[in-house]
Order: C-alpha cells, then structure tokens, then sequence
C-alpha cells in the first residue's frame, strides 16, 4: 500500500522532468504513477534497485515485439518489474508477458514516447525518491483513536419473580356426627340430705287451727 497520496502529489508535481503525477485507485491497492518528460536512466535506477535488496527484471520481451497494434491487445506496455530475488522459472514466466507480483513497475507510454514509474507499495516510492534525489518521508502513522474508558452498567434492580402459590387442597364435607341427647346433671346432695333417704315434708303440728289466748 501507498500512504501520503495528497502529500506526495504535491511534493513531485513541479520537479523538473516529471510530466504529471497521478494516483491511481485500484480494487488490490492505490498506485502512484509519474509520467517522465524524458528516458529514464535505467542504470542508475538498477543500482538504486540492488542496494535495497530487489531486482529489475524484463517483462514481456516476446509480446513488445509483436506489431504495435496486436502488442497493444496483449500488453499492457510494461517493460521492467522490481521485485525481490526470483528463480529462473518466475524470470523465463515474467518475458512470456506473466506479469510477477512487484514493489513497482516500468512502461513504456503507448501514447507517448516515454516512461511511466508505477510504484505499487511504499518501498516504490522510497527507490523513486531515492532515484530523483529527494528526501523520503515516510508516511505519518494513522492517528491513534484514544479508547473510551469503560463505564460500570448500573445495577438496576431485579424484578422480585413471584413464587407459585402453593396448591390449596380441596375442601371436602365431614359427615355429621350424631349428636348424643343431652343429660341433665346430678344434683349435688345438699348439707341435711344423706344418701339414700329421701328427705320428709315438714307439716305443721297442729290438727287444728291455734287458738289465741286473750286475757281479760
């Protein structure tokens, strides 16, 4: 990936034997293009190139010479690829027009007479900055999102859950119980009655009415 985009526009329009400048989006990443006004020095390029630990390898030396109509349907103009060290398969590959993965790449413009640089990650633009003379910044690290400090949920109460009602057990009739006729109490003997006699009417003694006695 490429970082600084806008930056780097900026610092690589107005250097003398550069055309344009250009950033192109792509679905794998951004690309940075600089279209020269003049050859580019392959020489110094490639050494640029084995100082950093890559190689610059020919790409599709079969299809370029093909009639320039038909080239232009089977390539896209790339002539040179950087990339780390390869086998000589991955080398014999890359000149039948099988394109390796790379830090950058040169074309040829088909619609102009000289070379376009296409860095494809940030170590391209370090060997192009490197190649133009110009100091490499490297791109600013993103900005560090300060993380929000974690709040303590508040205890909310718990709904007391009702408990089930334990079951009542149903009410069943009791039978009558036969009520026992109710019996007088035994009278106490009193303080004169003895048990067993049964105590005597008390009659006055007198047959008669009492006569008054009067005195003369």
């Amino acid at each position: 990936m490429v970082g600084d985009l806008e930056r780097r526009l900026v610092e690589l329009r107005f250097i003398e034997g550069i055309e344009k400048v250009e950033h192109v989006p792509y679905r794998t990443g951004d690309q940075f293009w600089v279209r020269f006004n003049s050859p580019l020095d392959l020489g110094k390029l490639e050494n640029l190139v084995n100082k950093h630990g890559y190689i610059m390898v020919r790409f599709a030396t079969l299809p370029s010479k093909l009639p320039r109509g038909l080239s232009e349907m089977l390539w896209d103009g790339v002539t040179h690829v950087i990339a780390k060290k390869m086998s000589g398969w991955s080398k014999f590959t890359s000149s039948l027009g099988l394109e390796p993965e790379g830090i950058a790449k040169i074309v040829d413009d088909l619609h102009g007479q000289y070379q376009i640089f296409m860095a494809t990650t940030e170590e391209g633009v370090q060997l192009l900055y490197e190649y133009l003379g110009l100091k490499y910044v490297p791109p600013a690290p993103p900005p560090v999102v300060p993380a929000k400090p974690l709040v303590p949920a508040a205890n909310k109460p718990v709904p007391a859950v009702p408990r089930p009602a334990a079951p009542v057990p149903p009410v069943t009739a009791k039978p009558p119980t036969p009520s026992q006729p109710s019996q007088p109490a035994p009278s106490q003997p009193g303080p004169t009655q003895q048990s067993g006699t049964v105590p005597k009417p008390t009659i006055a003694a007198a047959d008669g009415p009492k006569k008054e006695t009067t005195t003369s």
